[in-house]
């Protein structure tokens, strides 16, 4: 089994001319690959290549992908919102139409790989992708880290207080000195997250490189460029997608599907306590869960 997580260049403005990245894990967790794209068609053939030879794929885009609402926002991203979750802000008048997401999840239809809103536990065979928020699972892993994420039922109220607390990373805004110690905190993250294998002998330090590119091999210092910085965002959101789908394939530590594929839905980590407080939330507003 292949996981791939995709940051995608979908919002107005950047969809479709700006690169895409594609992280790819094995089952074990380890980042065997990377790489980086331009449209709908190039992603979904690269994607489909890491499929090749392999008892399946999952793939994790990061990115609204069913966005039904014409104006204001989806119903998956009030309830994020309000168990202190980052959220997207999608809507079809943003786009002027159809989201750029529509257009490469018929792409990646055509590599057979199919939109699915829950992607089977440990089960091999599949060719799917579904929607996970990268800046969401990067929040709950934090969240984890701090030892707050296994907090029993009675302490929801806590458990509330301590995730608005909590601050959000802002990878892509800010000046290049912010950006740098957020994308430094957010790989620190990723090196202490169990079950991901961050370094792997396959993979190089060179920023510059098409693809392969190192992550916890890279100075990231204020001296980089934005364009260098949007790099290193793009490949951290990648490999928080790909953690969020490989973590829930293993059923470790807990995950959450929240919504459904034609109001919209997203995959997210959430131990147990996060689960109850998110489906606390869905039950109150009549949003499916699972």
């Amino acid at each position: 089994m292949r996981f791939v997580g995709c940051s995608l260049a979908w919002r107005p403005g950047e969809a479709g001319t700006r690169e895409s990245c594609l992280v790819v894990l094995d089952e074990r967790g380890s980042i065997v690959a990377n790489s980086f794209a331009q449209g709908a068609e190039e992603l979904a053939t690269a994607a489909g290549r890491y499929a090749e030879g392999r008892r399946g794929i999952v793939v994790g885009v990061d990115a609204p992908l069913s966005v039904p609402n014409e104006r204001g926002t989806r119903r998956i991203e009030r309830i994020l919102s309000k168990v202190a979750l980052p959220a997207y802000s999608a809507s079809r008048k943003m786009f002027g139409g159809a989201p750029f997401s529509e257009e490469f999840l018929a792409a990646l239809e055509g590599v057979g790989i199919e939109y699915t809103d829950y992607p089977f536990k440990r089960s091999r065979g599949q060719s799917v992708v579904t929607e996970v928020d990268s800046a969401a699972t990067l929040k709950v892993l934090l969240f984890e880290r701090d030892g707050d994420g296994r907090e029993p039922r009675s302490a929801e109220e806590d458990l509330a207080i301590t995730l608005r607390e909590l601050p959000e990373p802002k990878l892509r805004k800010g000046n290049k000195g912010a950006r740098a110690e957020a994308l430094k905190g957010a790989v620190d993250a990723l090196w202490n997250t169990p079950g991901l294998r961050l370094r792997t002998g396959n993979l190089s330090a060179d920023l510059g490189a098409f693809e392969n590119v190192d992550l916890s091999k890279v100075d990231i210092t204020a001296e980089l460029s934005h364009a260098e910085l949007d790099k290193i965002a793009a490949l951290v959101e990648g490999t928080l997608a790909a953690y969020t789908v490989h973590r829930h394939w293993k059923d470790r530590d807990g995950s959450i599907v929240v919504g459904t594929g034609h109001e919209g839905s997203v995959l997210l980590p959430a131990s147990e306590g996060l689960q109850y407080r998110i489906a606390e939330e869905c039950r109150a507003s009549s949003v499916p869960y699972v």
